[in-house]
């Protein structure tokens, strides 16, 4: 025998241990593919239910969405009718309540201003056999409250009306 035949010898054995481990390893990956097959089948029939279930569940949160949007809406909108009738009933209630204290305020101005004037006729009346005294001019004196009554004006005649 010679070293072409030891070799072509080695060669050979090497190639046939080579190829019971490729089969050995090709053995092993299938039973890993077929478990990963089984795998993804499982996964699938799970997840794809759960994917459903949760698609369904984001519509129905989603339609509860617009419901919520739609009562919101509908809330601003009477508050805001609310608001509308408080300023309207502001103003109804108010408005009669300022003239009311106008004409209070007049009134009683009115009436110091009646009273302040009696006062001073009385005082007239009295100090007139008093020659020494100065009186007033007509329609002025003193108020209560210290102040000077002002003159009356005079009574304005009567415009001719222009056709």
């Amino acid at each position: 025998m010679d070293w072409s035949e030891v070799l072509k010898a080695a060669l050979a054995f090497f190639l046939v241990i080579t190829g019971l481990a490729l089969a050995y390893l090709f053995v092993r990956m299938a039973g890993v593919f077929s478990r990963l097959s089984v795998t993804m089948v499982r996964v699938t029939d799970e997840v794809v239910p759960i994917l459903n279930k949760g698609q369904t569940t984001m519509d129905g949160v989603n339609r509860e969405m617009d419901r919520v949007d739609e009562i919101m809406v509908s809330a601003v909108h009477g508050a805001k009718g609310a608001e509308q009738t408080m300023v309207t009933v502001s103003n109804a209630v108010a408005t009669p309540v300022r003239k009311l204290s106008g004409l209070a305020a007049g009134l009683k101005e009115a009436s110091q201003t009646f009273q302040a004037r009696r006062r001073i006729d009385a005082m007239d009346r009295a100090a007139a056999p008093m020659a020494s005294a100065p009186t007033p001019p007509a329609g002025q004196g003193v108020r209560s409250t210290g102040q000077e009554v002002p003159a009356r004006p005079a009574p304005a005649a009567p415009a001719a009306e222009a056709k």
